[in-house]
């Protein structure tokens, strides 16, 4: 068993690789503070009601350009970083920080607009757990000084679903609400809730058998197990 000393030093060797200074002002990290921001601004516009020159879903059209323009800025700091050789570690960490915190937020707002469906708090749970699991598998990875060297396929169809589900109810919902009849708009929003639960629920269930195989094999037995399997295909 580690003593304490040798805890605190990995700790501190975790620390130093990924939050140095000279990184913290890189232009791809830059533009992930830039989502945070963008990610308040969304709220504040889709869920506070506006109407401006007299349309009341102003509020709705704004928001969405919040989350547009955000979502943008993760393929342009994703594309700099490349592009310019400005990679780091602390990219690695916020990136996909910012990112989950965009579809936290868009679903926590659908979650406040569509407060009367359980499906859509539903799917707000099932993603919270997924990504609750996964920051635990990457702690675990980080903390031993290792991380996945790719995402997972069931994690991309994850996120991509997500995202399709959460923008069409994000752009649609007011107006189904408005001017769909009440039965056409329940059944699409379970609907569409409903496949994002189920696509959700099978990346959660993947999610957890690597957890079981990170905690059985170790960080390192399974990045290295992770390796072979792609040099198979």
């Amino acid at each position: 068993m580690p003593n304490n000393d040798s805890k605190k030093a990995r700790f501190l060797a975790v620390l130093k690789k990924y939050f140095r200074k000279d990184e913290i002002w890189l232009i791809p990290n830059v533009l992930c503070y830039v989502r945070v921001f963008l990610i308040i601004l969304f709220l504040c516009f889709y869920l506070i009601p506006m109407d401006i020159a007299g349309n009341p879903y102003a509020n709705v059209y704004l928001g969405c350009a919040m989350m547009v323009i955000a979502s943008y800025t993760d393929f342009l700091d994703g594309f700099i970083a490349r592009k310019f050789n400005q990679t780091s570690e602390l990219g690695k960490i916020i990136d996909p920080i910012s990112d989950k915190m965009l579809q936290c937020a868009v679903a926590a707002a659908l979650c406040a607009k569509l407060w009367q469906y359980p499906m859509v708090w539903t799917m707000f749970g099932v993603f919270v757990f997924k990504e609750f699991i996964m920051f635990c598998e990457l702690f675990l990875m980080a903390a031993n000084g290792t991380s996945f060297q790719q995402a997972h396929w069931y994690g991309k169809l994850s996120t991509f679903v997500f995202y399709l589900v959460l923008g069409t109810l994000l752009v649609g919902s007011p107006f189904m609400l408005d001017f769909a009849a009440g039965e056409t708009a329940d059944i699409v929003i379970n609907s569409l809730c409903m496949t994002a639960i189920a696509v959700l629920s099978f990346a959660l269930v993947m999610y957890l058998i690597l957890a079981y195989r990170l905690v059985r094999q170790g960080p390192e037995k399974l990045e290295e197990d992770d390796k072979k399997e792609d040099a198979e295909k």
